[in-house]
Formats: structure tokens, sequence, C-alpha cells
């Protein structure tokens, strides 16, 4: 008789699923302050919008955001949205870093108190929806 393993295998997607999301969403977030650094103020011209075209790090964070999407629509697919949407909270806490990380941006005890409310209000919308 052979085992099935499919509720592992399962779960597995799951956690590879909402990293990809997480990672591709906090990169998206990233590439966009990058992208926003590099431009003159923002105004309503054709000059300004050519200098967002012609930004790589613009094209990279909405490829990012494209494949977040993707992710996105898988994560739909099999989950509750009143248990997925907040899930993507998370992504506060990768941008908080990533921010901190790449662009030196101070993280307040503050912040470090919202990043682990925000941890601990996920976990608990997962139990409860078990």
């Amino acid at each position: 008789m052979k085992l099935q393993h499919r509720p592992a295998r399962a779960s597995i997607d799951a956690i590879l699923l909402w990293a990809g999301l997480i990672a591709f969403d906090t990169t998206a977030q990233l590439l966009f302050k990058m992208a926003a650094r590099g431009l003159s103020r923002p105004e309503a011209s054709l000059q300004w919008l050519l200098g967002v075209a012609g930004s790589a790090a613009f094209w990279a964070a909405a490829v990012s955001l494209a494949f977040a999407f993707l992710i996105w629509m898988l994560i739909l697919r099999g989950s509750q949205l009143t248990l997925a949407f907040p899930a993507t909270a998370l992504t506060y806490v990768g941008v908080i870093g990533g921010s901190r990380w790449i662009f030196g941006e101070s993280i307040e005890p503050l912040q470090f108190t919202g990043i682990a409310l925000i941890v601990a209000g996920v976990a608990l919308l997962r139990r409860s929806g078990r």
C-alpha cells in the first residue's frame, strides 16, 4: 500500500507561494523607492513620465509586482480571502527590513512593536482559520 503525502506537499506548496508573494511584493516596493529617488519632483508632464519610463528600477519593480500578482492569484485559488488578505501585511515586515538594509532608514522601537504585532496577528488569524 502506497502512503499519500498530499497534505504535507500542499503545505510546502503554500509556504513557497507565500514566500514568493512576500519576496516579490517587498522587492517591488523597494525598487519603486529606488526609482522614485532617481526621478525629479513629480509633475504632470510628458518629460516626467519619460523619466519614469526610462528608469530600470521602475521596470524591475513592475515585473516584480506582476509576479506577485500571479502568485496572489494562485494563493487566492485555494485560500479564504478573509485569511489570505491579512497575511499580505507580512510584506510590511520585509519592506521595513529592506528599507533599513538598502536605504539606511532607521527603525524606531514603535516600528519593531508594530512588526511584532503584525506577525502575531497573522499567526492568530491562521490558527483561527484551521
